[in-house]
C-alpha cells in the first residue's frame, strides 16, 4: 500500500509538471497512435483529449505530411535516419476547426522493452511569426518614410539651390527666404570660413543669434572631433565641388549640404551651407536598429532556449520512464530494495525538471520584470535544513550534506521563494560537481546586518578563466563535462541577490573544490 501510495504521489508530480508546461507533450507509439497528451496540446489544437488518446497523429497533420507520415516512421525504424526525431523542425499544424498554425517539433524516441515510443514537443511559433511579421511591416513603413523624407529634403535643397541664383539678383529676396528657412539655417561662409550670413529657424533651435555668429571662424561652433573633416570638405568646395557632412549642435543633428557661390568673375570666393535639421530623423533610425537588433536578440535567445530544453529533458524523461518500467518487474516484498533503487531515481529526475522548469520560469519573469520580494520572517537554520534535506535524492552514492551554525538564534526576514531557488541552485550544483564520499558543507553565521552563508565542496573546482564569466546567462564551465545543465542557475542566483540587497561570491580552485559565500540582509 505504502508503494502504490508513492508511486501515485510520483505519478501525480510529474503529470503535474507535464500538465503546467507551457509548450505541447504528446507521447504516440510506432503506430502513430497518441497515447498521451497534456493541457497544451489540447488547447493548440482544439481537441479535447478524449478525442486525442487512441488516435492517429496524423489528425493533427495537413497534407502532404498526413499521408507521408506512417512512411516517414517506417523508414526511420528500418534505416534509424531521421528527418525530426532528435533534429527538430518548422511545421504546420492542423486544428479541429481547419486552421492551421506553424510550430517547432522536436521529437524523442524513448526505447524500452515493449517496443519504441515517440515523444513530440510541441512550441507554438504563431506569435512570434505574428510579431516578425509585424515588426518586418514597421520597418517597410519606416522606411519608406525615411525614403520619402529623404526625397524631400533633396526636394527641399534643390528648391533651395534654385533660390540661391534667384538670391544673386536680389539680395533682399535672398534675406527673406533665409530667415524663414524652416527646419534650418542657410549659411554663407567667406574664403576664411568666416561667417558672413547666416538665418533660418534652427538658429533658435540651439538657442543663438545671428549676431553672435557673425565674423565667427565656423569651425570654432562645431565639435573638434570633427574639425579636420568638416575642413577638407569645405576646402573641395572652393574648388567647385558639392559635399554633404553632419555636424551636432546643442545636441541636435543637422545635415549639412555645402555648395559654391562663384562671383561674377565666376570665382568661388564663398560657399553656401543648407543645413537641415534631421535630429528626428535620425532618433527614428536609431528606434528602428535598436528594434531590429533587440530582436534578433530575442530570436538567438529563443533559439538556444529551445535547444537546450529539448536536450535537458529528454534525459530525465527517459530515465523516469525507464524506471518506472522496471518498477513492474518487482511485484514481491523482497523486491522492495530494487524497487526503492528506481523510485529514487524518479524522485531525483523529477526534481531536476522541476528545478530546470523554475529556472526557465524565473529567467522569463526575470527578463519581464515581474519579479517582486515577498518578505517573511523565518528560521534561517531550519529553512537550509529543509533544502537540504529535500535535495538529498539528488546525493551520489555516500555523499554528505552537513550544516553548520554558530548561532542559537537566526531569524531572518527575506522572500523564501527566492531564497530556496539560491540555495538549491547552490548546493545541487556542489553535489553535482562533487565526486561520492564527498561531505558538502553548508555554514550559516550572523553578520551586522544579516547572515553569511558559506556552501563547500571538494569538487572538481572552476577555473580563472571561467570564474569571469560564472554569472553570464548560459554560460556553463569549461569542465562541467556531460553534467545536466542549463547555464542559467548562477545568473539567476546573482539576480535574486540584487532584488534582495545581497551579494555573492565565490573562491576555487581546479580539483579541489569551490566555496560560495553569499551575503543575506535582513529586512
Amino acid at each position: 500500500m505504502k508503494l502504490e501510495t508513492t508511486r501515485e504521489e510520483l505519478q501525480k508530480h510529474f503529470d503535474s509538471v507535464i500538465e503546467s508546461a507551457i509548450d505541447g507533450i504528446l507521447i504516440i507509439d510506432q503506430q502513430g497512435t497518441i497515447l498521451e497528451s497534456n493541457a497544451a496540446v489540447t488547447k493548440l489544437f482544439g481537441y479535447d483529449k478524449d478525442e486525442l488518446l487512441g488516435s492517429n497523429i496524423t489528425m493533427l497533420m495537413p497534407q502532404p505530411h498526413r499521408d507521408l507520415h506512417d512512411s516517414y516512421v517506417r523508414n526511420y525504424l528500418e534505416t534509424g535516419m531521421a528527418r525530426i526525431i532528435g533534429i527538430g523542425r518548422e511545421v504546420d499544424g492542423l486544428k479541429k476547426d481547419g486552421t492551421l498554425f506553424p510550430f517547432r517539433l522536436s521529437v524523442s524516441e524513448v526505447k524500452i522493452e515493449s517496443g519504441s515510443y515517440f515523444t513530440g514537443f510541441v512550441h507554438d511559433l504563431t506569435h512570434e511569426k505574428e510579431a516578425n511579421q509585424k515588426l518586418q511591416e514597421y520597418a517597410q513603413q519606416m522606411e519608406e518614410k525615411v525614403h520619402e523624407r529623404t526625397a524631400q529634403l533633396q526636394e527641399e535643397i534643390e528648391i533651395k539651390e534654385r533660390t540661391e541664383r534667384a538670391l544673386m539678383e536680389s539680395q533682399k529676396l535672398y534675406e527673406a527666404i533665409a530667415v524663414n528657412f524652416p527646419n534650418g539655417t542657410i549659411t554663407v561662409l567667406n574664403e576664411k570660413l568666416e561667417f558672413t550670413f547666416v538665418e533660418g529657424t534652427g538658429l533658435k533651435d540651439i538657442g543663438v543669434r545671428t549676431s553672435d555668429l557673425l565674423g565667427k571662424h565656423y569651425l570654432d561652433v562645431i565639435d573638434s572631433g570633427i574639425r579636420p573633416m568638416v575642413e577638407e570638405k569645405l576646402q573641395l568646395v572652393f574648388q567647385g565641388k558639392h559635399c554633404h557632412f553632419e555636424i551636432e549642435l546643442n545636441h541636435l543633428v543637422f545635415r549639412v549640404r555645402a555648395v559654391p557661390l562663384p562671383n561674377e568673375r565666376d570665382e568661388i570666393d564663398r560657399i553656401l551651407l543648407v543645413e537641415t535639421n534631421i535630429t528626428q530623423q535620425k532618433k527614428a533610425e536609431e528606434e528602428i536598429f535598436n528594434s531590429l537588433r533587440k530582436e534578433k536578440e530575442l530570436n538567438v535567445l529563443k533559439s538556444r532556449f529551445v535547444s537546450m530544453a529539448s536536450h535537458e529533458f529528454r534525459t530525465p524523461l527517459s530515465t523516469i520512464m525507464s524506471s518506472a518500467s522496471l518498477i513492474e518487474r518487482y511485484p514481491l516484498t523482497d523486491d522492495q530494495p530494487k524497487r526503492l533503487k528506481h523510485t529514487d531515481r524518479i524522485k531525483g529526475n523529477v526534481r531536476n525538471l522541476t528545478m530546470i522548469l523554475n529556472d526557465f520560469l524565473s529567467l522569463e519573469k526575470l527578463d519581464e520584470d515581474r519579479l517582486r520580494t515577498n518578505l517573511s520572517t523565518f528560521n534561517l537554520k531550519e529553512f537550509v535544513d529543509q533544502v537540504a534535506d529535500e535535495l538529498s535524492t539528488l546525493r551520489k552514492p555516500g555523499q554528505r550534506i552537513t550544516v553548520l551554525t554558530c548561532n542559537d538564534e537566526s531569524t531572518i526576514t527575506t522572500d523564501q521563494f527566492m531564497l530556496q531557488n539560491i540555495l538549491n541552485n547552490l548546493i545541487s550544483n556542489a553535489v553535482k560537481y562533487s565526486p561520492e564520499e564527498a561531505t558538502i558543507t553548508i555554514e550559516i553565521n550572523r553578520e551586522e546586518a544579516g547572515f553569511k552563508v558559506v556552501i563547500s565542496d571538494t569538487g572538481r573546482g572552476i577555473s580563472p578563466d571561467d570564474l569571469k564569466l560564472l554569472f553570464n546567462r548560459f554560460f556553463r564551465a569549461s569542465n562541467a563535462g556531460n553534467e545536466q545543465g542549463t547555464g542559467l542557475g548562477l545568473y539567476i542566483v546573482q539576480r535574486y541577490l540584487d532584488l534582495l540587497g545581497g551579494s555573492i561570491h565565490v573562491k576555487s580552485e581546479l580539483n579541489k573544490g569551490t566555496s560560495f559565500t553569499v551575503h543575506l540582509p535582513s529586512a
